[in-house]
């Protein structure tokens, strides 16, 4: 059970260097290029601490200067690290910022890792757990290595167990899950979920619940509600714990975007307000900043519209900022 001074959210995944040359090779001429850090649950843990709230990180680090310099950083932006070390490397991956990471365009440096190489037993659960009212993982770390997945499942078990929340981020990255079938395992994670995050697509992958509805390619197709709704209640029938479920939509041809998201909640399907751009500048972590919003508005016991409202508003403006995280120009409490 948790107690009374229990409100620390607790992110678990790895921590990752993000080298972003641009699209048309002048990095080659000039020998720079842009560098972030990065990580889904990073850029969660980052968004959150920056609107105050209290944030841990459980990851895995190098024993070396590259880890004790990333450690401060997270340090001065307030995120309380739990890092297990080795003498391994970092991982990487290589993406422009008109790049996106579902498809080929991404580059993943990431096997070995520490993070895929930790076998996750440095810290007991009493001192994860210290202070912690909810957890937040995305797919993409048990798809890293079976440590990883079995450190997932158990640290899922063991925020139940406390009464912890628990949400995940159905993330498909197909070139980390080599070809598997990741269902099966994501499945296993599920029966402990509170809040869950995606799309419809994702769903699918994930947790094998099929698009019944034809869909037209739009993002005004009516259907997309009708398929969100009925995946949603699917998921709440096969995993009655998960309470929220968030599925975003974002459609891209060439630099113009339009983007709208929903939340089922109470058995209603609530739909956001659509946003529309000619250009975006950046593709990267636009979820994971529609995820650190849902998290805090949750937190904050807003209205679910309120919720979904702020969420989806983040995400979008997201699109605008360089770079994995937000930054200061996206303060959720003035939107």
């Amino acid at each position: 059970m948790q107690d009374s001074f229990s409100n620390k959210i607790l992110c678990f995944g790895e921590l990752l260097l993000h080298f972003a040359p641009d699209s048309d090779g002048n990095w080659l001429n000039e020998q720079s290029m842009k560098i972030f850090i990065g990580g889904a649950e990073y850029n969660v843990a980052s968004a959150l601490a920056q609107w105050k709230n209290p944030v841990k990180l459980l990851t895995a680090l190098p024993e070396n200067f590259i880890g004790n310099q990333l450690e401060s950083q997270l340090k001065n932006k307030e995120i309380e690290i739990l890092a297990e070390k080795n003498n391994g490397r970092i991982g990487t991956f290589y993406l422009s910022s008109d790049g996106d990471m579902q498809n080929a365009s991404v580059v993943y440096d990431r096997f070995p890792s520490v993070f895929t190489e930790s076998d996750f037993s440095t810290f007991s659960f009493d001192e994860i757990f210290s202070e912690v009212k909810w957890l937040h993982i995305s797919t993409i770390t048990p798809a890293l290595s079976e440590n990883a997945y079995q450190k997932c499942l158990d640290l899922m078990k063991e925020a139940a167990c406390r009464n912890i929340t628990v949400s995940l981020d159905l993330n498909y990255r197909s070139a980390l899950w080599h070809g598997r079938n990741p269902s099966d395992r994501i499945k296993n994670l599920m029966p402990f979920v509170n809040v869950l995050m995606g799309n419809i697509w994702s769903i699918q992958q994930f947790l094998d619940i099929p698009i019944d509805y034809e869909l037209n390619g739009n993002f005004d197709d009516k259907n997309l509600l009708k398929q969100a709704k009925k995946s949603a209640l699917e998921i709440q029938k096969q995993f009655p714990k998960v309470g929220l479920v968030a599925n975003t939509f974002r459609f891209t041809s060439g630099e113009e975007v339009n983007y709208f998201a929903t939340l089922f909640a109470e058995d209603e399907l609530l739909v956001s307000e659509k946003y529309h751009s000619h250009k975006i500048e950046e593709r990267v972590g636009s979820g994971d900043s529609f995820m650190a919003a849902l998290i805090h508005g949750a937190l904050k016991s807003n209205p679910a519209q309120q919720i979904l409202e702020d969420a989806t508003k983040v995400a979008f403006r997201k699109l605008f900022v360089k770079g994995d995280t937000i930054n200061d120009s996206i303060n959720i409490e003035k939107l």
